[in-house]
């Protein structure tokens, strides 16, 4: 048995190794490696789940036990020690599952006045250019600008009043001490703040969504209630469902985007037309939405589950809004007046490719395509009809905009499309 000890540590003298705790897409991983194989164990849903494996090399080959399920997987450890990339899946399953992770103390820490804060008046997300800094808070819609020097913020504020204020970063950059007052006041009161930290590998689904009903007589169905349930079983997926009605509605929870620490997928869920997103007062174009989003820089992608908006011009202006703001996402949705059911089994497949799969977006897209050959532009789509999912990335030439059927028919022609039948 000492002998065994022996080799085993000589063997893995300043090697890599898989012993430790990790942050993982299925949560806290404990891992202790051994002449015996590599045992650990994590949490899902409340229950104790267990891990058992042997190393080969820089790969980890295990089994996985969970209370109602048992599979297999293998992880790969960077040459640091400091990460692993690998899959996982159930048995009987031929799908696998990425599984990766990283060590807590490998996870970097900001340190300036930029990034995500929980404050005395809500979250505040702060971005900086040079010495000047400026960002969004939540308490009244509210906007901060204001100069750094140091560890020292000078700033004006607009929320339901105007006025200003200081913060005072602490050393080790994680929390601030402030103080603010109004035009017109003379007390000065405190504004505090705890840097948020994001949790690796953590996602978020954020379903902004019209009522589809159109009289009491109609039963309630929302894209945002199938796709929170369909996300349940993904432990790094969050999904949060917000409804509008108007312009002004839907502006205000775009806006929350920002306050978010981690990567967001914004879905958009309405009626559609070239011209923008249906909603009671008109449609909602680019600028506002432009505006809404100008500060949500962890956004990864935004999805219009709308029926026509893609065909418009919607997608390239907000995009060339975000661009002077240094943000760049892509944008898809549909270029057809889609049926519920087919978009709904679309936007499934294409939501598990980005956030449960981790797949780039624009691979997602043509992979749904692959897998649903209905949702390719230019066909018929069968009992679904006509969906024509796209995806358009920040460089993408400019479009033709809100094409006549002519115009449309030699957009299509030059990207090897049939016309269209009418």
């Amino acid at each position: 048995m000492l002998l065994s000890l022996f080799l085993f540590l000589a063997a893995h003298a300043g090697a890599a190794t898989f012993d430790g705790l990790w942050t993982t897409t299925f949560g806290d991983v404990n891992l202790k490696e051994s002449t015996a194989g590599v045992r650990g164990s994590y949490v899902m849903d409340g229950e104790m789940c267990l891990i058992d494996g042997t190393r080969d090399g820089d790969t980890l080959v295990f089994k996985y036990q969970e209370p109602s399920a048992a599979g297999e997987g293998r992880l790969r450890l960077s040459a640091d020690g400091k990460s692993f990339d690998g899959e996982s899946r159930p048995n009987g399953s031929s799908g696998w599952l990425p599984w990766k992770g990283t060590r807590p103390d490998a996870i970097p820490m900001e340190t300036g006045f930029e990034g995500l804060w929980d404050t005395d008046f809500g979250r505040l997300r702060l971005g900086r250019s040079g010495d000047s800094v400026e960002g969004p808070y939540s308490y009244g819609e509210g906007r901060l600008t204001g100069k750094a020097k140091g560890r020292e913020l000078t700033f004006r504020y607009v929320d339901v009043k105007k006025g200003q204020g200081k913060f005072t970063l602490a050393d080790d950059g994680q929390s601030f001490d402030g103080t603010w007052k109004a035009e017109g006041e003379k007390a000065w009161k405190p504004w505090r703040g705890w840097r948020v930290r994001p949790m690796p590998y953590r996602r978020w689904l954020y379903v902004i969504e019209a009522r589809w009903e159109h009289s009491l007589a109609e039963r309630e169905y929302t894209y945002g209630e199938m796709l929170k349930t369909f996300f349940n079983r993904a432990p790094n997926v969050e999904v949060r469902q917000r409804f509008f009605n108007d312009r002004r509605s839907l502006t205000k929870w775009l806006r929350e985007a920002a306050f978010l620490a981690e990567p967001v997928v914004v879905y958009i869920s309405s009626h559609g037309e070239p011209e923008g997103v249906v909603s009671d007062d008109g449609p909602v174009g680019a600028a506002p939405i432009a505006q809404a989003l100008q500060d949500a820089r962890n956004v990864r992608l935004l999805h219009f589950g709308a029926c026509d908006v893609m065909r418009g011009k919607v997608a390239e202006e907000i995009q060339t809004g975000l661009a002077r703001r240094g943000l760049r996402f892509p944008i898809s949705g549909f270029i057809e007046s889609v049926d519920w059911a087919g978009s709904a089994v679309a936007d499934e497949t294409y939501l598990e490719l980005v956030l449960g799969r981790d797949y780039d977006p624009v691979l997602a897209v043509e992979e749904t395509r692959k897998l649903l050959p209905f949702t390719r532009p230019g066909t018929e789509g069968g009992p679904f009809g006509k969906i024509g999912l796209v995806l358009r990335r920040p460089e993408d030439p400019p479009s033709h905009g809100n094409l006549d059927d002519d115009a449309y028919d030699r957009m299509r022609k030059a990207a090897g499309l049939a016309p269209e039948k009418r």
